[in-house]
């Protein structure tokens, strides 16, 4: 009796399920006591590259690699483990590779099904520092190796453990003076605009702006400016909320000025273009922006009825919307269902938002007395509404280093994290693929402060965008 009763518990342990059912998929379990992606496998095709400062060309010397996965030890295109352990968890693909990655299965050329994902510690490190591999069939998986999505065929599953661990033991070399392949070191820049609370007798926001300028493995400079400064083509942009009182009528303007580079701004003669946005006896919150749309949230002070609107930054004067259709192809407009029915109604209120360290579509839908209900999308993002749209390290882990942690953000060489917490902007040192506990700097930003905007420039854009930013023309405050 107590041996079956622990292999029940072993057996449960392993799969991690939560009892789903296994029907739809032709993927078998994992056997008992064996690796779950045992063998020697080869890396067959790049599929995905989530940073994209970086030149995908370089991995076409690793088409045709082998890796190796024995029961305890593991050797990778660009990392050996010594004492490999592992965890497998059975889900739902296309759910999962939403939720967890923000990744959109189709974009991948991936058919969506009920799969086993295998998580890889060390061991001997930090559990939170893993590799992660998707089983699409019995011979094909995806490696997800520091943001970057391969796939592989298996070769060889009948190979002998210890025989297995001789083919890692020869390769590992080889593989650990290669270094990291999947990293980029050097100078970069993060740009950060937020919207803090207000003390005033109606909703009021402040907006600023921080550019943060790390030098490979340091912080160089901070710099403040207020409003948002956003980069945009080869010239950046102030966008500014403006309130006009008439009588007993308050209107909020949302106004983008773009300004030529590399000039101090003494007066309107470096102007660019402005323009607009306002309606009469209305209040605007700026929810997200980037360098091509523009999420406003608007009160209407008379009907006390807030709405969501996207708009296009080159045409904000026109006041035209968009539609969730802009977003929604007709696949994923039969998949939503009722959420879209409700939408019908105003088609035009959707918004963007932050959740779990990623921007996400949202509708928004009516209730009774002046209330609404906002619903998750299911959407990835299209790159043109927001090109950095990632973090390298899952927010669950960041708030579990911190729990008062609002939102984080890592760079893309895993050597910085910035967060948002309490009232506070924190910057941290990761080494060793762990955070340092104490701040390297920190500074306060205000009241219920969240994230509007966030660009990262890397190599000599970093610079550049240093030179622009750090010159009169936005009012800069150098912080360090």
């Amino acid at each position: 009796m107590i041996k079956k009763l622990f292999l029940i518990i072993s057996l449960i342990f392993l799969t991690a399920c939560s009892f789903l059912s296994s029907a739809g998929t032709n993927i078998e379990r994992p056997v008992m006591g064996q690796s779950p992606i045992y063998g020697k496998w080869a890396i067959t095709k790049f599929i995905y590259n989530k940073k994209i400062n970086q030149d995908n060309f370089l991995f076409k010397d690793i088409i045709g690699e082998n890796l190796y996965f024995s029961n305890d030890q593991v050797v990778l295109a660009d990392d050996y483990i010594k004492d490999a352990e592992y965890k497998v968890k059975y889900v739902k693909l296309s759910e999962y590779l939403y939720q967890k990655f923000n990744l959109d299965y189709k974009s991948l050329g991936i058919e969506d099904s009920d799969v086993y994902t295998t998580y890889i510690f060390d061991s001997k490190s930090s559990r939170s520092i893993y590799y992660e591999v998707i089983k699409t069939s019995e011979n094909t998986a995806l490696l997800f190796d520091n943001g970057v999505i391969l796939e592989m065929k298996l070769i060889d599953d009948k190979i002998n453990n210890d025989d297995l661990n001789n083919l890692i033991i020869a390769k590992k070399d080889e593989v650990l003076a290669r270094g990291n392949l999947f990293d980029y070191n050097g100078d970069k820049g993060f740009l950060i605009a937020f919207k803090t609370k207000s003390d005033s007798n109606m909703p009021t926001w402040n907006y600023k702006t921080l550019y943060i300028k790390f030098s490979d493995s340091k912080l160089e400079n901070v710099y403040e400016m207020n409003n948002i400064i956003i980069p945009r083509n080869d010239n950046f942009s102030e966008i500014s909320v403006q309130k006009e009182s008439k009588g007993e009528e308050t209107t909020d303007k949302v106004i983008l000025k773009d300004y030529k580079n590399s000039k101090i701004i003494k007066d309107d003669g470096d102007l660019m273009k402005t323009e607009d946005l306002k309606e009469n006896n209305t209040l605007k919150t700026i929810d997200f922006v980037t360098n091509n749309y523009i999420n406003v949230e608007s009160l209407d002070r008379e009907s006390n009825k807030t709405s969501l609107r996207i708009y296009k930054l080159d045409d904000l004067d026109s006041k035209n919307p968009l539609s969730y259709k802009e977003f929604l192809n007709e696949k994923n407009l039969e998949a939503e269902g009722k959420n879209i029915e409700t939408l019908k109604k105003d088609p035009y209120n959707i918004g963007i938002y932050r959740d779990n360290g990623f921007w996400k579509l949202k509708g928004r839908v009516d209730l009774e007395d002046n209330k609404f209900s906002d619903f998750d999308l299911n959407l990835v993002l299209p790159y043109d509404v927001n090109k950095y749209n990632e973090i390298n390290i899952p927010m669950s882990h960041i708030k579990n280093f911190k729990s008062s942690i609002k939102d984080g953000f890592v760079s893309p060489d895993n050597k910085f994290l910035i967060t948002l917490e309490n009232n506070y902007l924190r910057i941290y040192n990761i080494e060793d693929n762990k955070i340092n506990p104490s701040a390297i700097f920190e500074r306060e930003i205000g009241n219920e402060a969240s994230t509007i905007m966030t660009e990262w420039a890397t190599g000599r854009y970093s610079n550049i965008w240093q030179q622009e930013l750090s010159s009169n023309k936005w009012g800069v405050k150098w912080i360090k």
